[in-house]
């Protein structure tokens, strides 16, 4: 009987031990999870100071190109003024390497030109400040206007120029010049990484209520690990140090946005030495909203 009373006591000797060190284990534990928990709070904390610190330092950014783009307008629209009146002759007759010299100064005005058109419309997007002034258009005769704008371009490229957009498509519902500018810009990359020989060329198609257009290359094609970035902005899938071409980055997001603010879409698919195909998309002009196009504007 003594030795039941004993082990009886040990038994609950061992129990209080036990629910003391498990006692110990859950205050450990609640007090690790408190201090993780105020240790989270002021990770976040910190964190989203960071992250208005950046908000703000993107508007500041953003607010300085914006100034500084409108600034250069001015000097710019002069200096290709006067380029072209001394192009003309008229301050009296140039030697070769004069006429040869004023015609970099033109070109380099005019790619300065593009890099700030660039800059204040990506601004006013960016912003929500461009308006787009839709109409009924064919695909076929947005395709012609834009091809005839770059066919001298191609063949200094020694690049074949094709529009294959059928006639017989239906008409789209788009701001036409903000389109001719998607176009352009998409045609016009194609062009310039596409070797000496290779071919560029548009189509279209309709799918659904939308009509979709490819621009596709025969170029070098475009790494897979790049082709989820390919519409950022600023990114370039090579530098020109590596290839010798000049870029902004920032044709494709201009791209993006316009596509998207016409309700469509923009993807691309390629694979290295096999060319690149850019395709976007629009409302077909039957199944636009039931609405005045200014409605439409984007403010």
């Amino acid at each position: 009987m003594t030795d039941l009373v004993t082990e009886n006591e040990q038994l609950r000797s061992e129990r209080d031990l036990l629910r003391r060190r498990l006692a110990d284990v859950e205050e450990t534990f609640t007090r690790t999870v408190e201090e993780s928990q105020e240790e989270i709070l002021a990770m976040n904390d910190a964190l989203a100071r960071t992250n208005a610190q950046l908000r703000e330092l993107d508007q500041m950014k953003d607010a300085f190109l914006s100034m500084v783009t409108h600034e250069l307008r001015t000097p710019l629209t002069v200096i290709s003024g006067i380029t072209e009146m001394l192009e003309t002759g008229i301050y009296g007759e140039l030697t070769g390497e004069q006429a040869e010299q004023i015609r970099q100064i033109g070109a380099q005005a005019a790619r300065l030109r593009h890099l700030v058109n660039d800059l204040l419309d990506l601004s006013k997007i960016e912003a929500g400040m461009m308006k787009l002034h839709p109409e009924v258009v064919s695909p076929r005769s947005m395709g012609e206007e834009v091809i005839e704008q770059l066919i001298a371009y191609a063949a200094q490229s020694g690049v074949i120029l094709r529009n294959q957009v059928r006639s017989n498509l239906p008409d789209v519902f788009c701001d036409v010049r903000r389109i001719e500018h998607v176009l352009i810009n998409l045609i016009s990359n194609a062009i310039k990484f596409t070797p000496h020989g290779g071919q560029v060329t548009i189509t279209a198609a309709p799918i659904d209520h939308l009509v979709q257009f490819c621009v596709a290359d025969t170029g070098s094609g475009i790494p897979a690990e790049a082709l989820p970035r390919v519409f950022d902005k600023i990114f370039q899938v090579h530098t020109s140090t590596e290839t010798g071409i000049k870029g902004t980055g920032l044709g494709l997001a201009i791209v993006k946005h316009i596509v998207e603010l016409h309700g469509g879409e923009v993807s691309c698919r390629s694979e290295i030495g096999q060319g690149s195909r850019f395709f976007f998309t629009l409302p077909i002009a039957e199944q636009r909203p039931a609405v005045s196009p200014g409605a439409l504007d984007v403010v």
